[in-house]
């Protein structure tokens, strides 16, 4: 599960302080894309499919930010969580410095599941009626600016009552003109508020990264994540025989900032 939404712009002028000159709405907003193919699909220690194309697109203004994540499976996958294991994420979040050091950044996600029978707005009930199994997060970070990008996000779902807190590192070193090693990682722990399964898990990767333009690049590389989850995995799949919520995958990505 990632992040997402898209933003009009009569709320973009909205949000703006007059008078606004084109010229300056134009210089506020900032869009970006991305790209991704990643052998396996893993969020917070689970497994939610195989093989997945991965669209994204970014949407800013000033501090303001939305951003729709796609995950689209690729030929015949575990069915984990959902059928298929598609997801669309919709973000609307606000992110800016509280000094010199410090950065908040609080939001909301959509977590919208389209393989499954239920429309766009139908959303978990607690009554377990099933029809519904979209989810609403609220999530809130602080951010240091210092080596290793360090940041602590706090996430609660509403219509799960899950509560997770993540630690997020970051850092990128330069091995040529325009190739750079981006390694990061993450470790968290979801608490179930209604007294289910409470868990760690971790995540790590590595890519090399290659600037095709002032305002493109690729990168490839390896990543690891995993849980501590009885068993090995939070759900059964009971299609495939499989349990997975660990293990070794690699991606692909294609970056562009307009």
């Amino acid at each position: 599960m990632h992040r997402a939404i898209f933003l009009s712009a009569a709320t973009f002028l909205a949000a703006a302080p007059a008078p606004l000159c084109a010229e300056s709405l134009t210089q506020s907003i900032s869009v970006s894309t991305s790209v991704g193919f990643e052998s396996r699909y893993i969020f917070r220690g689970v497994q939610f499919a195989e093989t997945s194309f991965q669209p994204a697109i970014n949407l800013g203004y000033d501090d303001f930010y939305l951003n729709a994540w796609l995950n689209l499976p690729i030929g015949d996958d575990d069915l984990v969580v959902t059928p298929g294991g598609e997801e669309l994420d919709l973000v609307a979040g606000y992110s800016t410095p509280l000094d010199g050091v410090w950065s908040i950044d609080v939001g909301v996600t959509y977590f919208v599941f389209p393989d499954l029978a239920s429309g766009f707005f139908d959303v978990l009930e607690e009554d377990g009626d099933g029809m519904g199994a979209n989810t609403l997060e609220a999530y809130i970070g602080l951010a240091l600016d210092a080596p290793l990008s360090p940041s602590v996000y706090v996430y609660h779902d509403i219509f799960l009552d899950t509560t997770t807190i993540q630690a997020n590192w970051s850092h990128s070193t330069p091995v040529a003109e325009k190739v750079s090693f981006d390694a990061g990682g993450s470790i968290g722990y979801v608490f179930d508020d209604e007294g289910g399964t409470d868990y760690l898990y971790g995540a790590a990767s590595a890519d090399l990264a290659y600037a095709l333009t002032d305002k493109g690049s690729i990168s490839a590389g390896v990543r690891y994540g995993g849980s501590d989850i009885p068993g090995g995995a939070l759900i059964d799949d009971s299609i495939a025989g499989a349990t997975k919520s660990s293990g070794v995958w690699w991606g692909i990505k294609f970056d562009a900032a307009f």
